[in-house]
Formats: C-alpha cells, structure tokens, sequence
C-alpha cells in the first residue's frame, strides 16, 4: 500500500466521520427543539423576557360557575400562597394585577 491510498483512505474515513456527526448533531438539534420541553421552557422564555404571553385565564367557582375571565398579555406567576396575574401593554409596562388565593375556585389558563 502505497503512502498515497492511506492518505486518500485516511481523508474518506474522515469525511464519513464528519458526516456521521454532523447527521447525529442535526437530529439531536431536532429532537431537541420538537420536543414539549423545549416549547414549555420557549413559552417560559417568552413569559420572562417578552414580558408575559397571550393568554386567556379563567376562574370557575367550586361548583363550576364562571366567576372572571381575563384576556391580554398576562404573566402567570405561581407562589405557595397565591396566584399573581401580571397584565402588560404591547410596550412590556405592566397595566394592572390580579391576585387570586387559594379556595377561589379553579384557574384556567389557555395560551393562545
């Protein structure tokens, strides 16, 4: 074998190699951004530093009744005592808040 064929068998090992990575980096990327985790963590992403989502948010009494509903951009933000609505303007300024506490009945919250 002369230092010619290793050298042209050493560059197509290497192309195929590169190929090889580059198919399974393009897939993992794929997956990865298809994935719900990926759309959760975006939505989450556009809640913090897009200054909330479009959201529908509904609260129903215990016995189902609809008691508010609220449309616009709206920051849903979940504490241990409470439920903050943060509602924004297309400028990101926050425009009001609701609170909402627990034994009000049950939220709703709809992306649109």
């Amino acid at each position: 074998m002369s230092a010619t064929d290793t050298k042209n068998r050493r560059k197509v090992v290497l192309a195929v190699v590169g190929i090889l990575v580059t198919a399974l980096s393009v897939l993992f990327i794929w997956l990865a951004l298809t994935s719900s985790s990926c759309s959760r963590t975006v939505s989450r992403w556009e809640a913090e530093y897009g200054h909330g989502v479009d959201r529908v948010v509904t609260l129903y009494s215990a016995t189902g009744e609809e008691i508010g509903t609220w449309q616009g951009i709206i920051d849903v933000s979940y504490e241990t005592d409470r439920v903050d609505l943060l509602f924004f303007d297309e400028n990101g300024t926050v425009i009001d808040r609701v609170v909402i506490t627990p034994g009000s009945g049950m939220l709703v919250v709809d992306q649109v």
